[in-house]
């Protein structure tokens, strides 16, 4: 029903949506990086409609609250969602533009309440909330928000509109007219970096996308969530080399996620990765059937504590200390009772590494070693009374070298931890290292 629901609302309403024009022209004219979404047509697309089934179901009080004080339901009002930043560095500073639907009395009368303070610049009130965060709504169908200087910037322009470059245009009007979600980058994404030049090397994929001089990609909503991204490197080489290291990534993720607890589902979704590279352009695409995702939301709640389990969690008294002297902390099990002996102890890597009496070490995946990755993967194990590993989640490590690391530690087996005489469970971690000859 949803389908035929969004299949209609997008005959009725044009099934092509390019970026309000009046909120670009409110960017600022050195523009690099811009990013949007449709919220309307986000809204009507399957997702959206079980999205807001959901929210229906299980309220949330602070959604509720805006609601009622400020008359704003951003799930109702929303439109569309505009950001444009210079791009010129990691703290560039962005302007946030908003077309819906505004109660702006009510909204400063909330707001004002608040504690926050109102300014007027042109006519147009301004809400202070913090030394950089503010709001502006020159009607009540626009909204603007940023610092101080990017607001009133962005106002001066409501009367002297200006134009961001034509090649940012372009890819501007065609990717938001073809997708519901959607960002351009002509800023090379070494700028991003926090610390320049102090950035990973040689087959890391963050120090090969320090060679990507622009970015862009889109997600469109409907029967499939189709996700696509194109980074242009500056050179085929630095193309085919990111592609090669992003699909190890992929694959390393996909099975590390069959080992994983609670990540299966996620991680069965790379299976629909695919990656290619022509010339300098690396392109990845993702489709995921909409119900499927809607399967893993519901999973991901359902495996939720209630706000009552929350709170009651939240004050339940601490457990008992360990005994002195016993280097132990209970994790788990009876505890404030004489003599009781808990079920589960955490003990130090360094001491439980010692009981180890069984070893297996990991195979070396061919792809990491022709990639040349090396490095820790760091597990949170769980061993249970007989010594035998029961359970293990990822803490640390490449993606490509976690999944032969768990396939390894599953094999080792440690001397059966006594306390009190009875065996119990321990929690601790380990690391396995993969290291590459010179």
């Amino acid at each position: 029903m949803r389908s035929l629901v969004f299949a209609a609302a997008t005959v009725l309403t044009g099934s092509l949506f390019a970026a309000d024009p009046g909120l670009v022209s409110l960017a600022m004219p050195d523009t690099q990086v811009m990013a949007g979404v449709n919220a309307e047509q986000v809204r009507l697309s399957p997702l959206g409609q079980f999205l807001q089934a959901q929210t229906a179901e299980h309220p949330d009080p602070g959604l509720e609250k805006l609601i009622e004080t400020t008359g704003f339901d951003p799930r109702r009002d929303l439109r569309e969602i505009l950001i444009a930043s210079s791009g010129q560095s990691m703290n560039a500073q962005a302007v946030i533009l908003a077309r819906g639907t505004f109660n702006i009395p009510k909204i400063l009368e909330a707001v004002q309440a608040d504690g926050a303070t109102i300014e007027t610049y042109k006519d147009v009130s301004i809400i202070k909330r913090s030394k950089q965060d503010f709001l502006a709504f020159p009607d009540s169908t626009l909204a603007i928000s940023g610092e101080d200087a990017i607001v009133r910037a962005a106002i001066d322009r409501l009367t002297a509109p200006t134009a961001i470059s034509s090649a940012l245009a372009v890819q501007v009007n065609q990717l938001s007219t073809t997708e519901d979600a959607w960002f351009v980058s002509l800023a090379p994404l070494s700028q991003f970096q926090p610390q320049p030049g102090a950035a990973p090397t040689g087959a890391d994929p963050l120090a090969m996308m320090s060679n990507v001089q622009q970015a862009s990609g889109g997600v469109k909503f409907g029967a499939n969530v189709v996700v696509t991204l194109q980074a242009v490197s500056a050179t085929d080489l630095q193309a085919s080399a990111l592609a090669t290291v992003l699909k190890a990534m992929s694959s390393g993720m996909a099975k590390m996620g069959g080992s994983v607890n609670g990540i299966a589902s996620a991680a069965s979704l790379l299976q629909n990765l695919n990656v290619t590279a022509e010339g300098k352009t690396t392109t990845i695409s993702l489709s995921v059937p909409e119900s499927q995702i809607e399967e893993m939301i519901k999973t991901a709640r359902a495996n939720e504590p209630s706000r009552e389990s929350t709170k009651q969690l939240q004050t339940r008294p601490a457990p008992a200390p360990a005994a002195p002297g016993t280097g132990y902390a209970t994790l788990g099990g009876p505890v404030g009772v004489a003599g009781a002996v808990p079920q589960r102890i955490h003990v130090a890597r360094e001491v439980q590494k010692a009981k180890l009496i069984q070893h297996a070490d990991p195979v070396y995946p061919p792809l990491a070693v022709q990639a040349r990755i090396s490095g820790v993967v760091r597990l949170n194990a769980i061993i249970g009374k007989d010594g035998t590993v029961q359970n293990l989640t990822v803490a640390s490590g490449h993606p490509l070298l976690v999944a032969p690391a768990m396939e390894a530690v599953k094999q080792w087996v440690y001397e059966p931890t006594l306390l009190n005489g009875q065996a119990v469970e321990v929690a601790t971690q380990v690391e396995v290292n993969f290291t590459l000859e010179p």
